[in-house]
């Protein structure tokens, strides 16, 4: 069996104080042989080399670009239906050694789930004109419809090959809004990433999208409170933080791919920018792990379960405690594939400190404070195309776009 411990830091990377703003020595590079994947994370600097860096810095050199099916201890499969004691040690291990892990028995009914799918695949079959009365770029914090090949999540490669609607957080949405009579109305008024959704005038569209937002918000914050006893925290500890959470639900559409091009792929090599993801897969496989063997590794869907990975917000909370690994979608089934990943992270205006459970004696936090907000904005700009880009979409083959 395949041990899938943390290799430490390499001396490539060079801490450094921190700043909001986007420089070009602020960019973590994911090496590809020799190609560079860049996200902003401006922790370290990293010298060019022939290895793939995650957010927090480890250096990973990776050994083919095929991915390989994933043994069951290398992926973990947790039932939350375990005692809690059981749940804690288990999500302890699969948070700091793999970053990735399917729940079970989570409690969102099958019929929600299965008709989200319906309602993603009956949006995304309109014609574009009908879709992109809503277009993310009508709206001031990015919510709607992004077409085809919008996003570049590797710089060094062609644009993501999906389609896809975004969605955030407001109080319809929230099952829970209210039943704390001291939660305000709205919180970060003056985050970027505050803003109104936009809803298509597709027939109860928003009634499927808020009653799967809302399950799934519901255990988003269960799942908070785990990662609070993981953490050696009160099971409390982060309840002020996501009463009204930086919580954007994406419906995505992958068309088939074209598998002569090694560089088409759903969404790029990445790691997720808030605390974590809840992810409900369709049927066809995609996802692929970069592990710590520097292999990528298949996490199949299984029915009834979704799948769980630790974003850079927790990365960073946890002092790199918990991992946020690198992972890429590759549609190499040859049919479309929908995926719904839902990215959970505190409020926007909340301000991300290293843990104190985090930060043992004689251990330094290894980043400095910034805004949640903020970071997510930042992020997210940075891997939606230049208005030239978009119109051409010149690096994206046509036999790739089905």
């Amino acid at each position: 069996m395949m041990e899938l411990s943390v290799r430490p830091i390499e001396v490539h990377a060079t801490a450094h104080a921190e700043s909001l703003a986007p420089r070009p020595n602020d960019l973590n590079q994911f090496c590809v042989g020799a190609a560079f994947v860049y996200a902003f994370a401006p922790s370290y600097r990293i010298t060019r080399h022939n290895m793939f860096t995650s957010f927090s810095g480890r250096q990973r050199q990776l050994a083919g670009n095929t991915a390989r099916k994933a043994e069951f201890s290398e992926i973990p499969n947790i039932s939350l239906v375990d005692p809690e004691d059981r749940i804690i040690a288990q999500l302890r291990d699969a948070c700091t050694r793999v970053g990735f892990f399917y729940i079970k028995d989570h409690g969102v009914p099958e019929d929600v789930m299965d008709q989200i799918f319906k309602t993603a695949k009956a949006f995304f079959d309109q014609p574009s004109d009908v879709k992109n009365e809503i277009n993310y770029k009508r709206s001031p914090v990015m919510h709607g419809y992004e077409p085809m090949a919008e996003v570049r999540t590797d710089e060094t490669k062609q644009a993501d090959l999906n389609e896809a609607f975004n969605c955030g957080y407001e109080p319809d949405l929230d099952p829970e809004f209210g039943s704390d009579n001291t939660l305000a109305v709205a919180t970060a008024t003056d985050s970027p990433m505050v803003g109104p959704n936009a809803w298509p005038a597709t027939s109860h569209f928003k009634v499927h999208v808020a009653a799967y937002y809302g399950q799934v918000l519901s255990l988003a914050r269960r799942m908070v409170t785990l990662f609070a006893r993981v953490l050696e925290l009160p099971p409390d500890y982060f309840d002020s933080a996501v009463r009204q959470p930086g919580a954007m639900l994406r419906m995505l559409k992958y068309p088939a791919q074209d598998l002569a091009s090694p560089d088409a792929l759903g969404i790029g090599a990445h790691t997720d920018i808030e605390a974590f993801t809840i992810l409900l897969q369709g049927t066809q496989p995609a996802l692929q792990i970069l592990n710590v063997e520097g292999q990528w590794i298949q996490a199949p869907p299984m029915p009834g379960t979704f799948v769980v990975n630790i974003g850079d917000m927790l990365a960073r909370w946890s002092n790199d405690m918990f991992i946020s690994t690198v992972h890429r979608v590759h549609n190499a089934t040859g049919q479309e594939r929908y995926s719904i990943p839902f990215f959970f992270g505190p409020s926007y205006d909340t301000v991300l400190n290293p843990l104190p459970t985090c930060v043992a004696e004689g251990k330094k936090a290894e980043y400095e404070p910034i805004v949640a907000g903020d970071y997510v904005w930042t992020r997210l700009a940075r891997s939606r195309l230049s208005e030239e880009d978009a119109k051409t979409k010149a690096f994206v083959k046509d036999a790739a776009v089905a």
